[in-house]
């Protein structure tokens, strides 16, 4: 998997992949050598050292408190762990799992397998593209669930989309249930909308300090996005790449963002096996907006027209017909 992907991509392959695997004993040895595990692999990747450093001494001090000590279950321990570490400092991306496949490959599985699992649930959920409409008035409306690789495929299918609304006087993207993606695939969108490169979003990973600019490229087969009128549609659940996406479009001053501050979610994954089945969803690098020198990690994105999430698209609608 590619590290950059964010957590729809790792939830989507946990969620696809199977766990036949026979479940280990919970031993109190186990549960020591994975706390320990997840603190080595929090102070060697996670974003921010001192953060890193916090989480694992408390878990340390759960560990030795006896707080452990009555869970029977992997699942349990797993979910109670996320939880402790999230009371240090609430990161959406990060998480513990159980997941024993995962862990016994040292977080590698069968390539050609993978793609074709992976090619058969996009498909499924048609790349991310949850509608594709002409609204009354000859407005676009395009509802995305999440961002996918943009690879061939991916690519295919979302000029589809937005070929479909690109006649249209304005255009309407909802992404109240958007729960995230590929960064890359934000890229490509935003290449519709802008006819020159435009600097994006970098991303800074702080185990190795580099870091990673995105650009988006002008789209060159429709133009017909570069003036139009762009309104996005967000909820509290707007999360992670979905929030890249309206964050960048704001900050360009590029969409007018209706609804309800986003979850904020501004940190990438990638997931760390920690050994004895468990698997540490670690956030390994920050966003940075050339714009605000910013993200929207915690804090969200805020609307323009701060809207309740079941009201959002209508007020939208009216705002393109007032206009």
């Amino acid at each position: 998997m590619n590290r950059l992907n964010i957590t729809l991509s790792l939830v989507m392959v946990l969620a696809i992949g199977t766990t036949n695997a026979q479940t280990a004993k919970l031993t109190k040895k186990v549960k020591s050598e994975t706390v320990a595990s997840i603190s080595t692999s929090l102070k060697a990747n996670y974003i921010y050292l001192d953060t890193a450093l916090k989480m694992g001494d408390f878990i340390q001090g759960q560990l030795k408190s006896g707080r452990y000590d009555t869970i029977q279950t992997q699942a349990v321990f797993a979910a109670i762990l996320t939880s402790d570490l999230l009371s240090v400092y609430h990161d959406g991306h990060l998480s513990i799992s159980y997941d024993p496949l995962f862990s016994s490959a040292n977080g590698k599985t069968d390539t050609i397998m993978e793609k074709e699992r992976m090619l058969k649930f996009r498909k499924r959920v048609n790349f991310g593209f949850d509608k594709a409409e002409i609204l009354p008035g000859n407005i676009g409306y395009l509802k995305i669930g999440g961002f996918f690789e943009p690879d061939s495929a991916a690519k295919v299918m979302t000029l589809a989309a937005f070929r479909f609304v690109s006649n249209s006087g304005a255009l309407i993207i909802d992404l109240r249930s958007n729960m995230g993606g590929d960064p890359r695939m934000v890229s490509f969108i935003c290449g519709l909308f802008f006819n020159q490169q435009t600097h994006l979003n970098d991303l800074y990973s702080r185990k190795d300090k580099s870091t990673t600019t995105y650009w988006s490229s002008p789209d060159t087969i429709i133009k017909g996005f570069y003036n139009m009128p762009i309104y996005i549609l967000t909820s509290k659940h707007t999360f992670s790449a979905g929030e890249e996406l309206t964050y960048d479009l704001q900050t360009q001053k590029r969409a007018v963002i209706i609804g309800e501050t986003t979850a904020g979610g501004a940190h990438p994954v990638q997931p760390f096996s920690v050994g004895n089945g468990f698997v540490a969803n670690v956030p390994f690098a920050r966003a940075i907006n050339p714009i605000t020198k910013s993200d929207w990690e915690t804090v969200g994105v805020k609307p323009d027209k701060d809207i309740p999430a079941d009201q959002a698209l209508d007020f939208a609608i009216r705002m393109v017909n007032h206009k």
